[in-house]
């Protein structure tokens, strides 16, 4: 069967969704190892009856509330509370169910072609949509929306929201309206991917960066979402409440409320206590005595790994036999055992089953033997000692502490000495932008991090010569291997998804040979429910939808 999805998005989602459930065949039995509901126990919605209201509190392992503007701070947990619930973008992500990763649906935009030079989409938008604060939606809004991260001589041009931005828009070429409710972006090249670039781009309100000033505008966000910004004190804590004109599902919760928790001791309290209804990641060893208090404690399969990045920039990294002997040298079923298997062994950097897995390639296991050969081969028989980056918490994660630890010990058993370096996790942030090659971050050695794979670029921009910084972003260990180029250049032209999925497949599997990236572990998603939340589907995403979401008294 082959389908050209550019032209009718309805078969496009269902093919992702039939090649997800067979990706993810094999979740339920990893889920179901640690003795948690995989499918969301009573946390689901299909299993609950109808009900409403209520104030839902949530411990995040972010260490500060999301900056809530067009592109928001706290990584991917910016996305998961804030930006998906304050804003819609272009497209939004088919998160109300939990069977298969989501793919991009119609948001704003009802419907939208592709030309046949492959370059100019047009986008058909949803009419009779309000913004938070009344003013209209329309085409003109998705102009000053784009003018404003990509017009240095826009009055409200913004620099900052530009580079956060960088990845999203780096193939628009131009953007105009056609009338009040389309829009016509032409990309730079043939790229099929910006179906997930639409799904990115957030839609402010013009009217309230007009009255705010561009700088000032996150302070007062007001977007087009399911939930309004009521409180935000920086810091602290951020309170949305139900928007009742929203063009969609419109949700049932009265209030959100969300505090930053980066210790994962902290959210557990906090759960405990009953200060909160909702935690991120609580500590892994709590997960049976929360269980048995009738917490619901949620795990299931998604696209998210824990990798860590070297700096090809200099030695000993470059070398990729001391790559291998790290990639050779990890433990990854003892770190799962640390960790209390609320993550499973990442051999590479897609799970099995994954339609962009290769598995043609054998993939990383564990083998001291072959680490220390490989060391030795190297040049580094007697051993070195090497310093890695890692965040002392925030969005994705999972446990940096104890799981570095883990893999500082298994380092030492092979010859390697690693000098661990923790930092925030905004900080994190800044050294994967910026990339080794930058002065800042230059002596560091190597990066633990918590990419989402959920879509083609989010996945594979760290491993394109295009994204080095500063021209690109973000690919901050300066990998760069023109067959890897070429193989993504025709995977981003090509429309046929299965076709492309095979392109991205190859394209893994090069990355992976030249172990460009050393995966360690596929994130579970923990998450610990109040049994008196009710309605969440655990999705296969690092964001859900809240709008099925109610509290009962």
């Amino acid at each position: 069967m082959s389908i050209r999805w550019r032209r009718a998005w309805p078969v496009l989602l269902a093919l992702v969704a039939l090649l997800a459930i067979s990706a993810c065949g094999g979740s339920d039995d990893e889920d179901s190892s640690s003795g948690a509901a995989s499918e969301g126990g009573s946390g689901s919605a299909a299993s609950e009856g109808s009900g409403s209201g209520g104030t839902l509190r949530i411990a995040m392992s972010a260490g500060n509330i999301p900056i809530p503007d067009q592109f928001l701070t706290e990584g991917g947990e910016g996305i998961r509370f804030v930006g998906v619930n304050v804003y819609d973008g272009l497209l939004n992500w088919d998160t109300a169910q939990g069977d298969h990763p989501p793919a991009p649906i119609p948001g704003l935009a009802e419907s939208w072609e592709v030309a046949d030079d492959d370059l100019t989409w047009t986008f058909h938008l949803r009419q009779g949509v309000k913004f938070h604060d009344g003013t209209d939606f329309n085409a003109d809004a998705v102009v000053f929306a784009l003018d404003r991260i990509l017009n240095p001589d826009f009055e409200y041009y913004q620099q900052s929201q530009a580079a956060s931005g960088a990845g999203t828009t780096a193939q628009i070429a131009s953007y105009e309206k056609v009338d009040d409710y389309t829009v016509q972006i032409v990309t730079k090249k043939p790229w099929a991917f910006f179906i997930y670039d639409a799904a990115q781009l957030r839609m402010p309100s013009p009217t309230a960066i007009q009255t705010y000033g561009s700088d000032e505008y996150a302070k007062h966000p007001v977007g087009t979402g399911p939930f309004k910004v009521d409180v935000y004190t920086e810091g602290q804590v951020m309170e949305l409440v139900r928007n009742e004109d929203y063009w969609g599902n419109v949700p049932k919760l009265d209030r959100i409320i969300l505090y930053p928790m980066p210790e994962p001791a902290t959210r557990l309290a906090a759960l405990q206590s009953g200060q909160v209804d909702w935690a991120e990641v609580p500590p892994p060893d709590s997960v049976a005595q929360l269980e048995a208090a009738g917490f619901n404690v949620l795990l299931k399969g998604y696209p998210h790994i824990i990798t860590y990045m070297p700096n090809l920039y200099r030695e000993p990294m470059n070398n990729i036999k001391v790559r291998e002997a790290i990639a050779y040298g990890i433990d990854r079923e003892g770190m799962m055992a640390i960790i209390n298997n609320v993550g499973i062994p990442a051999d590479q950097y897609f799970y099995e089953g994954h339609p962009w897995r290769d598995d043609s390639f054998e993939g990383f296991h564990y083998d001291p033997e072959r680490a220390k050969a490989a060391l030795a081969e190297a040049g580094y028989a007697d051993g070195l000692t090497i310093t890695v980056a890692h965040p002392t918490g925030g969005s994705g994660n999972m446990f940096p502490g104890p799981m570095n630890e883990k893999f500082q010990q298994d380092m030492k058993a092979i010859g390697i000495d690693v000098v661990l370096a923790p930092l925030e996790w905004n900080t994190i942030l800044s050294m994967y932008r910026a990339g080794f090659a930058n002065a800042e971050w230059s002596d560091y050695d190597m990066l633990y991090f918590s990419p989402n794979t959920q879509a083609p670029m989010f996945a594979f921009a760290p491993y394109l010569t295009e994204r080095i910084p500063p021209a690109g972003c973000c690919n901050p260990m300066g990998y760069s291997n023109p067959d890897a180029d070429a193989i993504m250049l025709a995977a981003a032209s090509e429309f046929d998804l299965e076709a492309q999925n095979e392109l991205l497949k190859e394209f893994q599997g090069t990355f992976m040979r030249d172990i460009a990236s050393i995966p360690v572990t596929h994130d579970l998603n923990l998450r610990v429910l109040s049994p008196s939340v009710k309605g969440w589907i655990q999705p296969q995403s690092w964001w859900g939808d809240f709008t099925s979401v109610w509290i009962e008294e």
